[in-house]
This record gives C-alpha cells, sequence and structure tokens, in this order.
C-alpha cells in the first residue's frame, strides 16, 4: 500500500489499520493507495490546513541592519519595521526597541508553525540538528560551537546544493496523531468501499429528496458545512476545526518580510 500511494501526490497520512474492516484486505494495492490519498487530502483541507501536510522548503534571508549604529541594534526578526532615533534620524528598522543587546543573535524566523524540522543546508551541507532548536514555533536558533552559520545573503539563483545558499525544510503544520491516524484509518475505508461501488457512509451530495409527503433538503457539494457526516472522523475536524474554515487565517501587509518558498 505504501509504495503505491506516492503517484497520487500529496502527503499519505498515517492511517490506524484496526480501522479499515474486513473486507480492505479483499481490495487490490491500487484501491488501497487511493483510498488513502483521498482521505488524507481531505482531512488535510477539512483541518484548515492545520494538520498534516507536506514539509515546505524555504530560502530564508536574515534582515540587515538599518544604520551604521548597530552595536546598539539586536537581529529581532520581528515580521514588522521598528521606529528607531539613531542620531536624531529617525528610520525603519528591523530592531528592537530600547534597551537592546549589545551582542547579535543568530536566529531566524520562519512562518509559523514550525511542528518538525527535515533539514537545515548552508551552502549545500547539512547542518547537525543537534546544532539548532526552535524557539516560540517559529524562531531557528543556532546552539552550536563557533560563528553563526546563518548567512544574511544568499544567492537565491542557485539550488540549495550549492554554496552561497541556506534553506531550511520543515513541516509547517501539526503532525497527524493517533486519534487523527484512526480518523484517516475510517475515512479510507469509506473510500475504498466507494471507490468499489459499495454502500458507503461519504455525502453523496444529493439536494433534495421527497418521501411519503416528506420533502428533506440536503446541503450540495462533497463535505457540506466542512464534516464529511461520519461521527468519528467529524469529531476529529472539529478539534482542530471547529468553525470550519477554508484555511489558518493569515495577516498580509506591505511592511511584513516576505519569505521565499520553494515551489519546483
Amino acid at each position: 500500500m505504501t509504495s503505491a500511494v506516492p503517484e497520487y501526490g500529496g502527503c499519505p497520512w498515517p492511517v490506524d489499520p484496526a480501522c479499515f474492516g474486513e473486507e480492505w484486505d479483499a481490495y487490490d494495492e491500487e484501491v488501497k493507495a487511493r483510498a488513502v490519498a483521498l482521505a488524507s487530502s481531505t482531512l488535510a483541507r477539512l483541518t484548515g490546513y492545520r494538520v498534516g501536510t507536506c514539509p515546505i522548503t524555504v530560502r530564508p534571508c536574515k534582515p540587515q541592519r538599518a544604520a551604521a549604529d548597530y552595536h546598539s541594534l539586536l537581529y529581532y526578526y520581528s515580521p514588522a519595521f521598528t521606529p528607531l532615533n539613531l542620531s536624531g534620524a529617525w528610520i525603519n528598522s528591523f530592531g528592537c526597541a530600547p534597551p537592546c543587546s549589545c551582542t547579535t543573535a543568530c536566529e531566524v524566523n520562519l512562518p509559523a508553525p514550525v511542528t518538525r524540522v527535515e533539514e537545515v543546508k548552508v551552502d549545500g551541507n547539512v547542518i547537525d540538528p543537534d546544532d539548532y532548536r526552535i524557539d516560540n514555533g517559529s524562531i531557528l536558533v543556532w546552539q552550536g560551537e563557533g560563528d553563526c552559520p546563518f548567512p544574511a545573503v544568499q544567492n537565491l539563483s542557485r539550488d540549495d546544493d550549492q554554496t552561497d545558499t541556506f534553506s531550511v525544510t520543515y513541516l509547517n503544520a501539526y503532525p497527524v496523531d493517533a486519534i487523527g491516524a484512526y480518523a484517516a484509518g475510517v475515512l479510507s475505508a469509506e473510500y475504498a468501499r466507494a471507490c468499489g461501488g459499495l454502500s458507503c457512509r461519504l455525502p453523496a451530495g444529493v439536494t433534495t429528496v421527497v418521501r411519503q409527503g416528506l420533502t428533506m433538503e440536503i446541503p450540495s457539494g462533497a463535505f457540506p458545512g466542512g464534516l464529511t457526516g461520519i461521527r468519528e472522523v467529524d469529531a476529529y475536524v472539529a478539534l482542530w476545526n471547529p468553525l470550519g474554515l477554508i484555511g489558518a487565517p493569515r495577516v498580509y501587509s506591505p511592511d511584513m518580510a516576505r519569505t521565499r518558498y520553494r515551489t519546483g
């Protein structure tokens, strides 16, 4: 099953095999792979992409000092500009408000959340995971020996396996826990039944049903209201996305630093 999943793209969730039912073994490997892929992408979407998405690769650049009098500034990786008065001149800087540190912090702010770092590369070399940590769910902090290896600038026209480059690959979502694996197993089993033309608990998208003089209106769409109609699956979705949001809220501003993502 696992070997066939990548052809469908995406990042398959771990699944609890106890949820598959007796008929699961009767399906061929392609049906199993398709069912797991559909369940994984469905749960990622219904949780507002807060859980179980694919790792991303970013090419961060540290903010530059805004004035020659940099000894009074701290590298503080805030997404917003901070007004500072240096020698009578007001500037917008990625500095800290007084009192400031006299030392430079070796850290880089990444788009949150950072829940698992897969790899950090500088000049094409992989950094030892023991030499860095994550603070506040978004700040990559150097804690190794020697000078700070994170460059202030890099050549973004080069791949990250070359010199003069810096990249961080990490999970920009929350990992799938045991409850999520259970929900993915239940939903995979229902998708497998649907693929085989069997009766399943997935919503059919019927809009109106009239029976014995009784009319029922059923919202159209694959998952109306952001729910599957499967009690145990929806209980998990409600934990992560109780308001049925399409995605996690984000704040955009021209004053905010923008991080480059590797997308192809």
